[in-house]
């Protein structure tokens, strides 16, 4: 008898919890766009880094279902984005602090935008893992995005997802 009480209670609980876990699921699993405005950083000491005439705007929309994040990145008055060791990319999403590890590499290949002077875009979608993912949409403080060049290997520009 005690066990068909306890069974039951433990569906009562169940039938009414789930529709919480649905919500919490469908926030997550819902792709989030986050807009970002790019310009020169900040290192962990406070110091200036990368072109302080270096602007930008990335927008990147993260599908934790599909498993990919998706970017527009255009940036400005950096000179032409370079990987700043070969096979890194040129583009990334990084974890916090600055020059954190790279959660997302963007596998960028930008292109000059015809009459814009020293403006450059990147359009493309990625794979990433679904943990990355996930920690990005429940913590995107935790991250930003930079593009390197040769003459800012730490990053030309950047800027925090949140």
């Amino acid at each position: 008898m005690r066990k068909v009480l306890f069974l039951a209670a433990l569906l009562v609980g169940l039938t009414v919890a789930g529709p919480a876990w649905a919500a919490e699921d469908e926030l997550v699993v819902t792709p989030q766009t986050f807009t970002v405005e790019l310009g020169p950083g900040v290192d962990p000491s406070g110091n200036p880094i990368g072109d302080p005439d270096g602007s930008g705007t990335a927008e990147l929309t993260v599908d934790l279902k599909a498993k990919t994040v998706c970017y527009d990145i255009t940036v400005t008055n950096i000179g032409v984005p370079t990987e700043p060791i070969a096979g890194i990319g040129n583009a990334h999403i990084h974890s916090h602090p600055e020059g954190g590890a790279i959660a997302v590499d963007l596998d960028t290949e930008f292109k000059a935008v015809d009459g814009a002077a020293d403006t450059y875009q990147a359009t493309d979608c990625v794979t990433a893992s679904r943990r990355v993912l996930a920690d990005i949409l429940l913590h995107p403080e935790d991250y930003y995005v930079n593009v390197h060049t040769s003459d800012n290997p730490g990053g030309a520009v950047q800027g925090d997802l949140a």
